[in-house]
């Protein structure tokens, strides 16, 4: 199993079913991935803390990756080395695969034959068989991964206040529709009480 870091609000914005895409696969040439929620929960801490807003975790399955995912060295634009929190606890492998200066990383030595998951091309959905949720404290540090229920990772999750907002809009058009049923019957009704009434009258 490897893992995907993502926002709630880009994942929430793709249609359903299609091929997540991201931007570095334009800028690197494949989309990163981590092995192992405490590396990403690191990694998410030195990218993504200063960055508002929700998390989410994709499992994905490398047997179900329609394009070629390999295990290879360390790559990632150095600019990222700004963005880190400058705190002692990111791994060796962290810092290596985001570029990040030595005096973040931890004491221990880094390993010799570090490889990271990259996949080079759009991840296929049926390859996603799971979503969790960052968990993150009010500072914005990432603490840790839930589970959040059996979704299928084929679909968008949407958050109970989009999912509110679809059963109001589902309501009001149900609403509509059946005041206009209500419209046509009455308005047969009234037309068959013209026609009986007139034969009586013949």
């Amino acid at each position: 199993m490897i893992l995907h870091l993502i926002s709630e609000q880009a994942w929430s914005q793709l249609a359903p079913g299609q091929p997540y895409a991201p931007e570095s696969l334009q800028t690197e040439g494949f989309i990163h991935c981590t092995a192992g929620d405490a590396l990403l929960i690191e990694v998410a801490n030195t990218v993504y803390r200063s960055h508002p807003g929700e998390f989410l975790v994709l499992d994905i399955d490398e047997t179900k990756v329609a394009a070629e995912v390999r295990w290879e060295a360390p790559a990632h634009p150095a600019e990222i080395a700004a963005e880190s929190t400058g705190e002692a606890s990111v791994p060796p492998e962290a810092a290596a695969e985001y570029g990040l200066p030595d005096a973040v990383a931890a004491s221990e030595p880094a390993p010799t034959a570090a490889t990271f998951p990259h996949i080079y091309g759009p991840l296929n959905r049926e390859a996603v068989v799971g979503i969790r949720r960052a968990v993150r404290a009010s500072d914005g540090k990432f603490i840790g991964i839930e589970p959040i229920g059996n979704i299928d990772a084929g679909l968008n999750l949407k958050t109970p206040s989009q999912l509110a907002g679809e059963l109001v809009d589902a309501t009001g058009e149900f609403s509509e529709a059946l005041a206009r049923f209500k419209d046509h019957v009455e308005a047969r009704m009234d037309e068959m009480d013209k026609e009986i009434k007139g034969r009586l009258g013949d």
